[in-house]
């Protein structure tokens, strides 16, 4: 059983100058309560943007919904569980029945207490089918889901299940207010997070306040945080530098090798990278014959790629999800550049002289520097990689793994949730891959509760993936958090971990 990670368990970064993994140092003097700390994040137009956490998808609202509502458990930064509102998840024999057990104490901002009946009405409201977020727990069996006393939930499964808490710490999973379904500017919400919503205007701010009922002690420090909305990663730094906001996520790499050494400026590190990658619609010419795919694949110079675009703050892909996840698959041959092999496979396939389109847009640090540079690098195999760039804002939602040929940088999470979110048949954002054969092999992998016979399985899914898939990942891009030196307390992280935009241990030192 794992147990929940507190403030003084936090490692805390203050980068500035040397290796771009960056250097650990010590916060001299103890935290300073108050202030209002200042964050731009990646957002959404005001017409896509959301309050309500069972829906929202932008970073900007992530970031909301993690400091307003919480979690039942958390990712690690190594994607391994803390508890968060839970304090005990245990399965029954067979991983089809699961007690989730809450922490005492914990009370929602308006001082009501945190029940299991607030757990339940959360799951329901989760399974809504038109909300993205009944993806996340589609395999709940309502019928035998119930409240067992006022602080243990058992959570019944259609199938068995071996890890229940890599599906309750995925994107939209957060408890609320038992009753709670309206969410916008006039009707702000309580919650159990560090902060209370004080305002907000969609796809441009929001201002958050100190919950003073919060149940980890002695936080948060941080009287205010104003999050804002700003979709291209070039204006995000340009917000910084001229003094708007205090702190950004997801640094271009070029940007992060000069801010490093800007007096008054620390990079915080991200311990693993996120999936840098092409997605190729598994269901469309030419990319359904998989002769074309393994030819893509052989097109991208990865080193090249983490060099030139990225400056050394990325490791290289191998065109499998989940680096730094458990099982994932990192024994397998690495992928080299070979534009002579692809061209063999094209004229096996019939695609000599090969003319694609790849739809990108500055949504992401690097992106429009590594669709460039790939177009170059597939002309030696005889590809021509026409680029149609559009708008950032939308673009994960909108386009990324609908049209032919896109980018995917899916944050990081357990390879459970990732492949029940886009690989199975039926699954939300399924970009053409559909095998029933490999489906029915990983719900026996996630319902396999021996650990060493469920990494069996994990690794022969991977080995599909890794020869006949659709993605060509070719790198893990450590996207740094840029702060003034006078923001305290900000842990390394993970880009989807509890870690990413915790402002509960922040601090401002003047």
């Amino acid at each position: 059983m794992l147990g929940s990670v507190g403030a003084a368990g936090l490692g805390i970064l203050a980068a500035c100058g040397g290796s771009p993994s960056g250097i650990e140092t010590s916060v001299s003097g103890p935290p300073r309560a108050g202030g209002r700390l200042r964050v731009a994040l990646a957002g959404q137009s005001p017409s896509a943007d959301k309050l309500d956490p069972h829906v929202a998808g932008s970073a900007a609202s992530g970031a909301l919904g993690k400091n307003v509502w919480d979690r039942l458990v958390s990712y690690n930064n190594d994607l391994t569980l803390r508890y968060r509102l839970a304090e005990a998840l245990e399965p029954d024999a067979d991983g089809t029945e699961w007690r989730v057990r809450l922490r005492a104490g914990v009370l929602f901002s308006d001082g009501t207490p945190l029940t299991s009946r607030d757990v339940l009405y959360s799951i329901r409201r989760m399974l809504d089918p038109a909300k993205p977020s009944s993806a996340d727990l589609s395999m709940v069996d309502l019928a035998r889901t119930r409240a067992e006393d006022d602080r243990t939930v058992v959570v019944g499964l259609k199938q068995p299940l071996a890890d229940l808490g890599s599906v309750l710490a995925g994107w939209y999973v957060y408890v609320v207010k038992d009753g709670s379904d309206v969410f916008d500017a006039t009707t702000l919400p309580v919650g159990t997070g560090p902060y209370m919503l004080k305002s907000w205007s969609p796809g441009d701010r929001s201002l958050l306040v100190r919950n003073p009922r919060y149940w980890e002690a002695g936080l948060p420090y941080l009287d205010e945080v104003e999050i804002v909305q700003i979709a291209e990663p070039e204006a995000r730094v340009n917000a910084f530098l001229s003094g708007e906001v205090d702190m950004i996520d997801q640094v271009p790499a070029v940007r992060a090798s000069t801010l490093r050494t800007e007096p008054g400026v620390s990079l915080v590190d991200a311990e693993f990278g996120t999936m840098a990658a092409l997605q190729m619609r598994a269901d469309v010419a030419p990319f359904d014959d998989v002769r074309v795919r393994q030819a893509m694949r052989l097109a991208v110079d990865r080193q090249a790629m983490a060099d030139t675009v990225y400056l050394g703050f990325a490791e290289l892909g191998n065109d499998l999800y989940g680096l730094g996840a458990p099982f994932y698959a990192a024994d397998l041959p690495q992928r080299t550049y070979d534009p002579q092999r692809a061209r063999d496979l094209l004229r096996q396939a019939g695609h000599e002289n090969l003319v694609v389109t790849l739809t990108t847009a500055d949504s992401s640090p690097g992106q429009l520097d590594s669709a460039t540079l790939f177009a170059q690098q597939a002309k030696a195999a005889g590809i021509t990689v026409n680029l149609e760039t559009v708008p950032a804002a939308n673009y994960a939602a909108q386009v990324s793994g609908q049209k032919p040929l896109t980018h995917n940088n899916w944050w990081n999470y357990s390879l459970d949730y990732y492949y029940g979110q886009t690989m199975t048949s039926d699954a939300p954002g399924n970009s053409g891959w559909r095998r029933p054969a490999w489906d029915a092999r990983f719900y026996q992998a996630r319902g396999t509760l021996d650990r060493q016979t469920r990494a069996g399985l994990y690794a022969d899914l991977q080995k599909e993936l890794y020869d006949e898939g659709g993605l060509i990942v070719h790198n893990f891009v450590k996207q740094p958090a840029a702060v003034r030196s006078t923001v305290q307390g900000v842990p390394r992280f993970t880009l989807g971990s509890d870690d990413w935009a915790n402002y509960r241990s922040a601090w401002l030192s003047a």
